[in-house]
């Protein structure tokens, strides 16, 4: 099969936005964005100097790639609308399988890079890990030269294998960022600039490239501290749920600790 050079972009949210301009930067010709959402569709087309399409009926049908990159509620519905005859057909879920895709074309795939993007923040892709499954080697084969020539970091996982890293991911990332949440509400109850804990969440963020990330864990659960323990949930009295987060995480370190013996 041919290396890929055109590529329909369907969507126009944070993954489209970033992928595209990504995309067009290392020399693909992004030759439509589709969105129902018409300004922030002509928005990107506009950006990239290209085509807008808003219905589904109105996509080139001639692409080498059509890229999901939706919603998942958006993408199943998409998806029972839109084929192709020959173009690969592929969307970018963590949690969602590559068999959604099976009516769209007999050449299906997955490319998911594994990041947070937001609009405004521009990440370089080429240290983002991007994960790529395909309906058959010829296929994998010509994703794996375009996730490569994004990045530096690219993986073949299935879709089972893509599911569970989303899973991991959420813990790693949005529940740390809700437990930042959380210590900002409480500092600026009390009138505690934030930025003093910015040192400790860098260096921790730092520590994540370690191979044993519980051997380097610390603090009172760890340490079977009781009345550091009791104290602070004495502090979290006025807030049942930051109270019961507090105690349920600190069960699970001590919990982990005993299964597995001593740090």
């Amino acid at each position: 099969m041919d290396q890929i050079k055109n590529i329909v972009i369907l969507g126009a949210g944070n993954v489209a936005a970033h992928l595209s301009q990504a995309l067009a930067a290392k020399g693909f010709d992004i030759t439509q964005i589709y969105s129902r959402t018409e300004e922030k569709g002509r928005r990107l087309a506009a950006l990239l100097g290209t085509g807008y399409a808003g219905s589904v009926k109105d996509i080139n049908p001639d692409a080498d790639l059509y890229i999901m990159a939706l919603s998942d509620t958006a993408l199943s519905e998409i998806a029972m609308q839109f084929n192709v005859d020959q173009g690969i057909v592929v969307h970018t879920s963590g949690s969602v399988g590559m068999d959604v895709l099976k009516d769209c074309s007999n050449y299906t795939g997955v490319v998911y890079p594994l990041q947070t993007f937001r609009e405004g923040n521009q990440i370089p892709f080429d240290a983002i890990p991007v994960c790529v499954e395909a309906s058959d080697s010829d296929v994998e084969e010509r994703l794996l030269d375009l996730a490569g020539r994004l990045s530096t970091n690219v993986r073949v996982l299935n879709s089972g294998q893509r599911k569970i890293l989303h899973l991991t991911a959420v813990f790693a990332s949005n529940f740390t960022n809700y437990l930042y949440t959380i210590a900002e509400d409480l500092l600026l109850q009390n009138d505690i600039p934030f930025d003093l804990l910015e040192p400790l969440i860098m260096r921790t963020a730092a520590n994540a490239s370690h191979s044993n990330l519980f051997s380097l864990q610390t603090g009172p659960a760890v340490r079977g501290d009781t009345a550091i323990l009791e104290s602070h949930m004495e502090l979290l009295s006025g807030d049942k749920a930051y109270k019961e987060i507090y105690e349920l995480i600190s069960k699970q370190i001590i919990q982990h600790k005993h299964r597995h013996g001593k740090l």
